[in-house]
């Protein structure tokens, strides 16, 4: 019973430890890799801090309980070593959330970056915001880019007619915005909820061309000139049951941007449905997380409800650090939506 005991001690001890990142078992077998792609451990992972919670409040209990035993009953040593581990996965659970960064500021103010006027100093900043079917208003999202000076919108769940009513508030001040839609052209379109692009017109003329295979239709743009930003704008399927190959499918057209074959200069934004914790945005290839460069790529952006340190992070700004250094960054809540917004303020690397 006893050697029972502590090998019941090991297999807890190694299930826990494996929730810090359960693609460590790839290095031991490769076909089993994508673990965090699979049901549960899609939805589990997703949640991060409240695992660190989860973990440090059982830990804490078993120890009591080796306290317990060791004081009024004989032994206690099983527990106080699972305790031990069980509050060391809720450590390394932690410090995965504060080494991505918890520095939200209170504000984002405009910045002297790219104006009508003149060239300024060539930053671009960039707003993202699932609008969940506009509960989150144009005027809100009006309000939230005009405080941050934004210079490109994406805005999922967002239909075309509410991301034209956000270029008309914007435009009061005498900045025209171009205004692109993944459904642009089809039938009823205008205003069902889809994912729009927004760009100032200081970033010069864009033009519309065909974005990453995914299922939720995206939203790419580039440059008329050839020289800028190629701006792309996504929203991945849910990992849920029904859409759940979908949603792989999706994370894997939208990474693939960021692989060899990518566009230079790249600012790629918007729900992502995943966290940095699923395998398909562990390995980023040529981009980086915006976030996480700035400070706050901790900070839970779903659901809203919930305060920012728990939660998920899925909406994300993907930037090309070859082109763009991440100086300022602000995760904000506007209006009704269940997601908060995700601005980030980049500046291009010196040539």
């Amino acid at each position: 019973m006893r050697v029972i005991g502590w090998l019941l001690v090991l297999l807890l001890g190694a299930a826990a430890v494996l929730t810090v990142n359960p693609e460590w078992l790839a290095r031991v077998n490769p076909e089993w890799a994508g673990l965090t792609t699979t049901y549960p451990l899609v939805q589990v992972i997703a949640l991060r801090p409240l695992l660190a919670a989860l973990f440090a409040v059982v830990g804490v209990v078993v120890l009591i309980v080796g306290v317990v035993r060791k004081s009024w009953f004989s032994g206690g040593n099983k527990s106080f070593l699972l305790g031990a581990v069980l509050l060391g996965v809720a450590a390394a659970h932690a410090w995965y959330v504060w080494d991505r960064g918890l520095a939200n500021p209170h504000e984002l103010t405009a910045d002297r970056g790219l104006r009508e006027a003149d060239a300024g100093d060539g930053t671009i900043t960039v707003l993202t915001y699932n609008t969940l079917e506009g509960r989150t208003g144009a005027d809100d999202v009006a309000a939230l880019a005009e405080e941050t000076g934004a210079d490109v919108l994406v805005l999922n769940e967002t239909s075309q007619l509410q991301a034209q009513q956000v270029a008309t508030y914007l435009g009061a001040d005498g900045e025209t915005f171009q205004v692109f839609a993944a459904s642009a052209g089809h039938e009823g379109a205008a205003d069902a909820p889809t994912t729009t692009l927004l760009v100032s017109s200081a970033m010069g003329e864009y033009v519309q061309t065909d974005g990453p295979a995914t299922e939720r239709v995206s939203v790419r743009a580039e440059p008329a000139s050839g020289v800028g930003p190629v701006l792309v704008g996504v929203h991945a399927m849910a990992p849920v049951h029904e859409t759940h190959e979908a949603w792989l499918t999706d994370l894997e057209a939208i990474v693939g941007l960021c692989g060899p074959g990518g566009p230079d200069g790249l600012i790629l934004a918007g729900d992502l449905n995943a966290t940095l914790d699923h395998a398909p945005l562990q390995d980023l290839g040529r981009c980086v997380d915006a976030g996480v460069e700035a400070g706050l790529g901790g900070i839970a952006t779903w659901p809203s409800r919930l305060p920012v340190f728990l939660g998920s992070t899925i909406d994300h700004v993907l930037v090309d650090p070859a082109r763009y250094d991440v100086t300022a960054a602000l995760v904000a809540e506007r209006g009704r939506s269940d997601h908060r917004g995700v601005v980030v303020r980049l500046h291009p690397t010196s040539p």
